[in-house]
């Protein structure tokens, strides 16, 4: 979720610990906290300390990531974002890298365990840290899945993550990092067959420049990367508010569908509609107060949500500041 200055000598070899807001501790360690990520759609059929696996249907599973601690403190994060399963009769898609090696070859050993194989592709829905820095532990030897993104969230991860060609240093032994071009209007898809389930991965815009959502019909289920969050206050680093808002409210058209946000518990679609209040709440607020002419520091220290959106925790202060530079950018 933020940008990382570290030196690289390859793509995916490291950690990437470096990440700006990774380093920062988590504040949310309360018991708001606790019941954001506590919530379950189904009986976990995997739980450890970090993360935990739901089962959304026949051979779709999602991988809900629990960082914080019940004692209040900073917690395992281990994966950190959410992620998940999809297997078909061929292939085995999972979603996400993850924040560390670990978490992904944890991952890799949950679809082995569940599916009967190690994953054959892997999706990463944008640049950030805890999305990417993992994926190296996907890799046995010179083997490793087909890595799945967009051209853009490549270059992004080459020019903030330190990386200056992409392809060099990846532990994938298909083909390069990308599967679908920068993002034009209108989104450009590209659906991927495992054998007898296709999936269909969107380039959409948003949080980043660059974002993938994941999504199945038969069971209707999206996987949101960082577009979608529940109970936990979004990050607004690299946003643009307003498509932001546009995706957003595209991606929870349908009341039905279940969601797997970026982070945070899942939910339905219909039950997550709090959540565009909350990013309505913000950008009514950054108008007001550029209006007014305050200070975008002052606005953002003198902003609440209304208790009538639910509860959203944060993980940490910074997230208002951070959407309210987003609005003020956009305001001029």
């Amino acid at each position: 979720m933020g940008t990382c200055g570290c030196d690289r000598r390859g793509f995916f070899g490291h950690a990437f610990g470096c990440g700006a807001w990774v380093a920062v501790a988590l504040s949310a360690g309360t018991a708001t906290a606790r019941k954001v990520q506590a919530r379950t759609l189904s009986d976990p059929v995997v739980t450890t300390p970090f993360a935990r696996i739901e089962k959304l249907g026949e051979g779709v599973w999602a991988v809900v990531s629990t960082p914080f601690a019940p004692d209040g403190g900073r917690g395992d994060r281990t994966t950190l974002s959410n992620g998940g399963i999809i297997a078909g009769r061929d292939a085995v898609l999972v979603v996400e890298g993850f924040n560390t090696p670990a978490g992904a070859a944890w991952l890799s050993d949950q679809a082995l365990a569940l599916t009967g194989r190690r994953p054959t592709h892997v999706v990463a829905t944008h640049y950030h840290l805890d999305h990417v820095g993992g994926l190296a532990g996907f890799r046995r030897g010179a083997e490793g899945p087909e890595l799945l993104m967009t051209a853009r969230t490549g270059a992004l991860s080459a020019e903030r993550n330190g990386l200056a060609r992409p392809v060099e240093g990846s532990p994938f032994a298909k083909a390069s990092p990308v599967l679908l071009p920068t993002l034009v209007v209108p989104e450009a898809t590209a659906v991927l067959d495992l054998g007898g389930r296709k999936v269909r991965l969107v380039a959409r815009t948003g949080h980043t420049d660059s974002d993938m959502t994941v999504e199945l019909d038969d069971p209707r289920v999206i996987f949101g990367g960082d577009l979608l969050w529940n109970g936990i206050f979004p990050n607004y680093v690299d946003a643009d508010p307003l498509k932001l808002s546009t995706a957003v409210r595209a991606l929870l058209s349908d009341p039905a569908a279940l969601v797997v946000p970026g982070h945070g518990s899942l939910s339905t679609a219909g039950d997550l509609s709090s959540y565009p209040g909350v990013l309505d709440a913000v950008e009514a607020a950054a108008r007001r107060a550029h209006t007014a002419g305050l200070p975008m520091e002052q606005a953002a220290a003198a902003f609440t949500l209304s208790a009538g959106l639910g509860a959203w925790t944060l993980f940490n202060p910074g997230f208002y500041t951070n959407a309210f530079k987003a609005w003020y950018r956009v305001l001029g």
